[in-house]
């Protein structure tokens, strides 16, 4: 995986966008980053058919990195350590969604624009909605419940939340989203995703 401090080198950032006269690149300093909870482990026909998918769109792919509108991005298929899935588990989010995340893909921007906001999530609605996963958005949104776990907070599903349409699940660590939901928020007034 590319550390933003090494993008310039291999053509990131610093190099296919002009980030230094703007808020989205500063040295040390990527973008925000999304996964997809997905039902079932990515088969290698399914991650072929993913990074298949990616080449096709994106305006430059090497290895795991790839360029969408001219804008570095990383793809991680498989959990970022061992225990991301169980702690997800134990969290108690297989309670709200109804069913136990069994494999995850991420997606990191290597900038900090708004675009590359967008671009994230629409990379994770696309592929939630044709693995049929939800979108961890790595963190708390402007929206929703805030659980702070320190009185063993359940997780919670949330309709509609803040007038975003969609179902928000809710644990004391991050927040995550059905498709509907990601489609609404990305239309939002105050859209970011989590950086």
């Amino acid at each position: 995986m590319i550390q933003p401090e090494e993008a310039s080198k291999l053509g990131g950032c610093e190099a296919l966008v002009d980030c230094h006269d703007s808020k989205a690149y500063a040295p040390g300093m990527a973008g925000p980053v999304a996964s997809v909870l997905l039902p079932s482990k990515m088969s290698v026909e399914r991650v072929a058919a993913l990074r298949s998918g990616i080449s096709r769109i994106a305006n430059d792919v090497r290895g795991d990195d790839f360029w969408l509108d001219q804008r570095p991005f990383i793809l991680t298929v498989g959990p970022e350590y061992p225990e991301a899935i169980s702690e997800i588990l134990e969290a108690g989010l297989p309670e709200v969604l109804g069913w136990s995340p069994e494999d995850v893909v991420s997606f990191a921007a290597m900038c900090n624009d708004d675009e590359d906001h967008r671009l994230l999530a629409r990379l994770c609605i696309d592929l939630a909605e044709a693995e049929g996963g939800v979108i961890d958005f790595g963190g708390l949104l402007a929206i929703g419940p805030l659980l702070d776990g320190l009185q063993d907070d359940k997780p919670v599903r949330v309709e509609n939340p803040g007038g975003v349409t969609g179902v928000l699940f809710a644990t004391a660590r991050s927040h995550y989203g059905d498709v509907a939901l990601a489609r609404s928020w990305l239309r939002h007034a105050s859209f970011r995703m989590v950086k």
